[in-house]
């Protein structure tokens, strides 16, 4: 296996860390686990997204489309969610719409990661920030790069 590496990566201007926007309804203790909801199509990738996050020792929750997820974001709490753009029904984008149109606040204001893998990164970068993402990546992605990124937009819980 080689290692891989990535080509794009950012935080979306104007977005905010997890710690600075106000989240009700989601009661912490202080070293408790942040839970990750992972949404890919492909186990190997969210396998993989595991792997890559160990440092952080975060709680997993894992959805095969947004479909999944929404439901899976009703039935509890998450701290961030890592999703990929291209997924059979429901993209990437249209999670991260539906999420920022939800109702409860608590899933309107979850942090979103996307990831894609799809070609045209600027018009898939661009879906992504009218729909309200915090971050885009672009796989594949490195370890490294990817722990940069989530520890911008979701600090440690200490």
């Amino acid at each position: 296996m080689t290692a891989a590496t990535f080509t794009s990566i950012a935080v979306v201007p104007g977005s905010r860390p997890a710690a600075e926007t106000s989240r009700p309804g989601l009661k912490v203790a202080p070293g408790a686990p942040q839970r990750v909801l992972l949404v890919d199509d492909s186990r190997s990738i969210r396998t993989l997204l595991k792997i890559y996050l160990m440092a952080r020792s975060f709680e997993y929750v894992e959805a095969e489309s947004g479909e999944e997820a929404l439901q899976l974001l009703e039935q509890g709490a998450v701290d961030l969610v890592l999703t990929d753009y291209r997924m059979d029904g429901m993209s990437g984008a249209e999670l991260a719409e539906a999420m920022r149109a939800h109702p409860d606040t608590r899933i309107a204001r979850t942090p979103i990661l996307m990831m894609t893998g799809d070609p045209n990164v600027s018009e898939v970068r661009a879906l992504g920030q009218r729909a309200g993402i915090n971050a885009f990546v672009r796989k594949p992605v490195s370890c490294a790069q990817l722990m940069t990124l989530v520890d911008t937009i979701l600090p440690r819980n200490l």
